[in-house]
């Protein structure tokens, strides 16, 4: 008796498992589908990134006013704290162009050497995070390291403008000898 059961369950198990349909098949996330999702940088990501942030002194709202480049920057970086990297991983060729209009464009009472090399740091840190944006294999954390760079190079160009300005109204004379 129990020969002709065991026989029986096997027999009523392979019919059941080769009467299922050929062409079901369980549908799994795609690994790139998984590895986008992996790597979406979200507000929240980029708010946990560490860094001195400073703001525009009143000298420099003023000198900056018509420096339109600079307040498009300034809005896009607003943009990529909210976890939007669209402006930074768009076509290189325009971003190329805002880059190096933004640099042309200095307004004339900053444009010293010190402003330039923080803009053209600005500028690398920016080519990092559109490459790092575009490559399907990079890590969220690299990303959040190119995102945490370019946050620091435009916060530290900020400071640089502060201090040129705050410098330049200071009224320093020398002792008569």
């Amino acid at each position: 008796m129990p020969f002709k059961f065991s026989f029986f369950l096997i027999v009523i198990s392979s019919v059941l498992l080769f009467s299922c349909p050929a062409d079901l098949q369980v549908q799994e996330p795609s690994s790139t589908d998984q590895k986008n999702t992996d790597r979406k940088v979200t507000a929240k990501d980029i708010a946990s990134i560490e860094y001195t942030e400073y703001a525009l002194s009143d000298a420099a709202e003023v000198v900056t006013t018509d420096w339109l480049k600079f307040i498009e920057l300034n809005n896009q970086v607003e943009l990529l704290k909210q976890g939007d990297l669209s402006f930074f991983s768009d076509d290189l060729t325009l971003l190329t162009g805002f880059l190096n209009d933004l640099i042309a464009e200095i307004p004339e009472k900053i444009n010293e050497p010190s402003i330039i090399v923080r803009l053209i740091a600005l500028k690398t840190t920016i080519y990092k995070l559109e490459g790092s944006a575009k490559l399907e294999k990079e890590t969220k954390d690299a990303l959040l390291n190119s995102i945490r760079d370019v946050l620091i190079a435009h916060t530290n160009l900020i400071f640089q403008i502060n201090k040129k300005l705050e410098k330049d109204a200071q009224d320093i004379r020398k002792p008569r000898q």
